[in-house]
This record gives structure tokens, C-alpha cells and sequence, in this order.
């Protein structure tokens, strides 16, 4: 087929079309102050537009792609590998096309992965880091606060050599919402805060006009030591306090809250006072004995979880793990509609190569062969989808982390996942052979020999 009279120009028009995509997205997710309407539509743009300008360069590199990516089939696949590598390349335009559908699904599937393994990545590293604790008791993973007399009765329990509470809730300060977190004088011997201005002597000395702050917090709102804060309450009331100390928190964040003071202030001017975690210290460390002396304590608090560090992180994870794999099977069903794709590319090129597979079967290439060539030429398509695709949902991925680093969120790359979209991409290609492949072995020397 000849090149059409505008190809000359398909290099530059998809560099500014990937420019603008980029750009689109890079709008959507760091400017500051836009409706979520609008940032919701703009990053749908980019994206959108990053998959067009994708699928317009794709044609250029199907070549090189099919070379490196057809390269174990054209080595163990003998001759049918080798004509399967040739045949993927024979038509770059309609090859791209076909992977283009695969690369759009993995791309989605990429992103998800990565923003997910960020997600826990950054939480993991916060838990390992902060956790100094033997036990936590809360209200579970579902994010239920406890109530304080749970405390009280674990406080009782034998062994228990301290007991942290920590409450939470919602204030205003200058018409903008933050979280404040009720602290005790114990918090340092289960928690390991990491100041970047103060010491651990601040949470046993925060009485009633103390706080301390997290680092960005401090950084927007231009505060340091000594700088008065005024937070309004649901009650009403009004909390004054002056900073007394600035945490710089993990990046996967903190139990924490923009303001934390001592549970004396929290309690006279919020009404709720039940409890967001419960950290304990007792003799002798985690241990099936120790857990069941805690539990035992809690009998009267059916909701209260006993949990030990590497509990709390992976129920907490849990949930996340489930949203994944749920996404995943969402998304997978635009891999599975992409497979239709491939086999009607594949029935049409057995279609116009039917002289050809003729020839080929009468020169000796055995059904068997026929059927691996269509194979091997039906996963290499489905392989520049997923390197096509693979590679655009990384490229989303980091912008998308760059804009969350500020919020805890990591780059990190689940390279045993990728690994199992890269087989899933040649299962793919195998299922989608199957119809397109028996044909083609099936057909009559003489009359495709014959077929015009």
C-alpha cells in the first residue's frame, strides 16, 4: 500500500500532539486551584491524546519493536518464527492499529499498578519506620475509632508497661479545615518521631497551650516555634495554642494530624474522645501469650483489634491489595476486547495470504508450522501492545507520583506484576491465534494455489 500523501508530516504532527498531551496532564495534576470538573477533564484530554500520538509514532517503531521482541520466536521457533517475525512487520500500519487496543488496556492496567504499589510502598516504609510499639489496639482496618475505656482496661492487663492514646477530629483554622491529633505524655515510648525542630521531651510538656506541627504544615503557613495557632471547633470552641515543636514525618505519612496537641486540650474542646489507635508496650514483646492476655483484657470490647506491627501494616494494605485486583479485572476486560482485534487482523492477512500459505504448504511447511507461524506472529503483535503499553503507563505513573510525592506517595515499580501483564499480553496472543491458525492450516493446497 503506498504511503499516503501526508505521511511525511505523521512525525511532527504526533510530536505535538504528544507535547500537548503532556502538557494537558502535567496541568491537571500540578496546578493549584482549579475545579475538579475541570481537572477531571483535562487529564482525561491528556491521556487521551498521549494514546493518539502513541498509536501515530507506533508505525515507526513496529520494525525495531518486532526485531527485539521476535527475536526468541525467530531463534527456537525454527523457520516459522522467523517468517512470523517478517509477516508482523510486512504491514507496520495495520500491525500498530491491532496493538494499539492491547496498549491502551495495559497502559491503564501499568498505571493502576504502580500508583497502587506507591501507595503501599510509602505506607510499608511509614509503618516500619514509626511503629516502635509492641501492640496496637483499634477499632480495625475500616478506620473505627475505639473507645478510651478500651485503654483504660488494657492499661490494666498484666505486663502492660505503657499505653499511648491517640484522638482525632477536625478544626478550623482561618476557614480551612485540618485534622488535630490528641496526644499523651507516653507517645514517644510506642511511636518514633522524627523532629525537625524539638525533641521527645515536647509531647510530655505540651499541656494546655502547647502543640506541635508537621513540617509541611509549618512550611505553608510560614509557622515556626512560638508562632500562635487558633483552631475553631465543631463544638464551637476555640483552641490557642503556640507551636512548641515541627515534625518531619515518613513519606508514607503519619498517624498524625496538621496540629497535634496534649489529650487535656483535645478533650476539653472536642466532643468526641474515643479513640484512632491505641499503642502498648508489655513485657516480653509480641507473642501468642501477650496477645492473648491483651485480648482477654478487651472482653468487654467486642470491635477492639489487637494487632502487632506487621498485623496493622498488612490489614491496612489489605484493603488496598482488594481495589487493585478488582481494578485489574475491570481493566482486563479491555485486554480481553482487544483480543478481537487480533484475531480479525489475523483472519484478514490469512485471507489475503492465502496463495501464499499455499505455496508455503507446498514446499513442505507442515500444518503444525502453518499453526506456529500465525501463533508467533499473533503474540509479537500482542508484545508491542504491551511494551507500547507498558511503557505509557509508567510515563503517567511518574508524572502522577512527582505531583503526590508532597502527599507520602512513592515511585515504585511492581516488577513482578509487569511481569505478569508481559505473560498475560502472550496469553493473550496465543488465545487469539487459535481460530486465525487452524484455519490457515486447514486450507487446500490446490485451491489456494489457485486463489486470486
Amino acid at each position: 500500500m503506498p504511503a499516503s500523501r501526508f505521511a511525511r508530516y505523521a512525525l511532527v504532527t504526533s510530536a505535538i500532539v504528544g507535547v500537548a498531551s503532556v502538557a494537558l496532564f502535567s496541568y491537571g495534576m500540578f496546578a493549584s486551584d482549579v475545579e475538579i470538573k475541570t481537572r477531571l477533564f483535562v487529564l482525561v484530554a491528556g491521556v487521551l491524546l498521549m494514546f493518539v500520538a502513541v498509536a501515530m509514532i507506533a508505525t515507526r517503531i513496529v520494525r525495531p519493536l518486532a526485531f527485539v521482541l521476535g527475536a526468541p520466536g525467530a531463534r527456537f521457533g525454527g523457520a516459522a518464527g522467523s517468517l512470523a517475525r517478517e509477516n508482523a512487520v510486512r504491514s507496520p500500519a495495520r500491525t500498530a492499529s491491532t496493538a494499539a487496543a492491547v496498549m491502551i488496556g495495559l497502559a491503564l492496567i501499568t498505571f493502576v499498578a504502580v500508583i497502587g504499589q506507591g501507595f503501599k510502598s510509602s505506607f510499608t516504609d511509614a509503618v516500619n519506620t514509626l511503629f516502635l510499639a509492641d501492640y496496637s489496639v483499634s477499632g480495625g482496618s475500616n478506620g473505627q475509632t475505639l473507645t478510651n475505656k478500651a485503654a483504660d482496661a488494657v492499661a490494666a492487663a498484666p505486663g502492660v508497661e505503657a499505653v499511648s492514646q491517640m484522638r482525632s477530629g477536625e478544626a478550623k483554622v482561618d476557614g480551612k479545615t485540618i485534622f488535630v491529633t490528641g496526644v499523651d505524655k507516653s507517645l514517644t515510648k510506642v511511636v518514633d518521631i522524627r523532629w525537625k525542630t524539638g525533641s521527645n521531651r515536647i509531647p510530655a510538656k505540651l499541656g494546655a497551650r502547647g502543640a506541635f506541627v508537621l513540617d509541611r504544615y509549618a512550611t505553608d503557613n510560614s509557622l515556626k516555634v512560638g508562632s500562635p495557632l487558633a483552631m475553631e471547633t465543631p463544638t464551637g470552641k476555640t483552641i490557642r495554642v503556640h507551636v512548641a515543636g515541627i515534625v518531619d514525618p515518613p513519606k508514607g505519612g503519619s498517624p498524625f494530624g496538621e496540629v497535634s496537641v496534649s489529650n487535656t486540650t483535645f478533650d476539653g474542646a472536642f466532643a468526641n474522645h474515643d479513640n484512632e489507635f491505641t499503642f502498648v508496650n508489655i513485657r516480653g514483646g509480641p507473642s501468642d501469650a501477650n496477645t492473648a492476655t491483651l485480648e482477654k483484657s478487651l472482653t468487654a470490647f467486642p470491635a477492639a483489634v489487637v494487632e502487632t506491627r506487621d498485623e496493622f501494616r498488612n490489614s491496612r494494605t489489605k484493603d488496598l491489595n482488594q481495589t487493585l485486583q478488582i481494578l485489574y479485572a475491570l481493566l482486563g476486560l479491555s485486554v480481553i476486547v482487544s483480543l478481537f482485534g487480533v484475531i480479525n487482523t489475523l483472519v484478514l492477512s490469512v485471507f489475503e495470504r492465502t496463495r501464499e500459505l499455499g505455496m508455503l504448504r507446498a514446499i513442505g511447511m507442515t500444518r503444525r508450522q502453518v499453526r506456529r507461524m500465525i501463533r508467533h506472529e499473533s503474540i509479537v503483535t500482542a508484545l508491542i501492545g504491551a511494551a507500547l503499553g507498558i511503557g505509557v503507563g509508567m510515563f503517567l505513573a511518574v508524572l502522577t507520583t512527582t505531583a503526590l510525592s508532597k502527599y507520602g506517595v512513592v515511585f515504585a515499580v511492581p516488577y513482578g506484576t509487569l511481569v505478569a501483564f508481559v505473560g498475560i499480553a502472550i496469553l493473550a496472543g496465543i488465545l487469539a491465534a487459535i481460530l486465525p491458525a487452524r484455519r490457515a492450516s486447514r486450507l487446500n493446497i490446490l485451491d489456494a494455489l489457485q486463489y486470486e
